[in-house]
């Protein structure tokens, strides 16, 4: 394989016409002979977009696409997908699909209607039990792979003052080695909760790494919350931190335990690893309990990380409920 320097591709770039350009003048863009192989080619283009990728400057992300377009001519995407679409253009259609795209459609997109189904049920649930009655000051998630009863959790809220408290909770299962099966009826469920505008999730310990991104970092209301907890509470409770590049790890895990194929995994290197105060974990097994959980993992701790939501816009109500929810479960422990 020929390497091609900056200073070359710099001279290329005022050359380049992608709408144009043929499979060998991409090789030669990329310092690859006219017989490379595919291998070759995919190696030689990590090679050269790895110093771009993840970039937000303007010129970063230019020269990535630049170097995207050109791959794909190089490795023969770009006409292939032009001779299926000559292909395409001359086949009869019905409503704007052929008949292998109308077969192709409905194999694979059936379920999405019956998830709609079940979304629009959950929607219509949380609109008849909540959304026709007074706006709760208050929404809390509970998920994870556990049956739960609100009742302890909406007492304590509202012995605090709270009115009207929404404590939803889903039976969420993430890839594990138990048995234990995906479900998209749970999942449109927990979807459907969040319109409810919540302000703290609480999950399981085998759950949450999964969600990264719905958790906020709660560094700067750590001492907040500490000022708000009782002794007992603070020594009964541990921070979770976690980095996005550890985030990535579990979204690969989620990938190859699915149908996707695995050349969309992610390169956790290029994410960072600062870590953030993900939430609080409590490990008592009796405090779990107390709360209205009861996890249905075989092989894992029975642990709870209580946290923010990602969109929450009012961080004094998390304090407030994470605080108090926290506080009660260890009264008179």
């Amino acid at each position: 394989m020929n390497e091609v320097t900056d200073q070359e591709n710099n001279s290329l770039e005022s050359k380049l016409d992608l709408t144009n350009m043929t499979r060998e003048e991409a090789l030669e863009y990329m310092g690859l002979t006219t017989d490379a192989d595919i291998k070759e080619i995919d190696d030689r283009f990590w090679q050269m977009s790895k110093n771009y990728r993840g970039k937000d400057d303007p010129e970063s992300k230019a020269k990535d696409d630049e170097i995207s377009a050109v791959y794909d001519i190089a490795s023969g995407r770009r006409d292939y997908r032009v001779k299926e679409e000559q292909i395409r253009e001359s086949e009869p259609k019905h409503f704007g699909k052929t008949k292998a795209e109308w077969k192709t459609y409905v194999e694979y997109t059936w379920y999405k209607y019956l998830l709609g189904v079940v979304i629009a049920a959950a929607v219509i649930y949380l609109g008849v039990t909540v959304f026709t009655s007074e706006k709760a000051a208050v929404a809390v998630i509970v998920f994870g792979h556990m049956t739960f009863d609100d009742d302890y959790m909406r007492d304590a809220l509202v012995d605090a003052g709270s009115k009207n408290p929404f404590i939803g909770s889903a039976d969420i299962v993430v890839p594990n080695n138990e048995g234990f099966k995906y479900s998209d009826s749970d999942n449109a469920k927990f979807n459907a909760m969040f319109y409810m505008d919540p302000c703290v999730l609480i999950a399981d310990e085998a759950t949450y790494p999964y969600y990264y991104d719905t958790f906020k970092d709660l560094t700067p209301l750590y001492d907040d919350i500490m000022e708000g907890l009782s002794e007992e509470a603070k020594a009964g409770i541990v921070p979770i931190y976690m980095t996005e590049q550890e985030s990535m790890y579990y979204q690969n895990i989620l990938i190859s335990s699915s149908d996707y194929d695995n050349s969309e995994l992610y390169d956790t290197s290029l994410f960072s690893d600062e870590p953030i105060l993900i939430g609080f974990q409590i490990t008592d097994p009796k405090i779990v309990e107390k709360l209205g959980v009861n996890c249905l993992w075989h092989s894992r701790q029975t642990t709870l990380i209580v946290g923010e939501y990602s969109k929450c816009r009012d961080d004094d109500k998390t304090v407030y409920v994470i605080t108090t929810i926290i506080n009660s479960a260890f009264e008179e422990v």
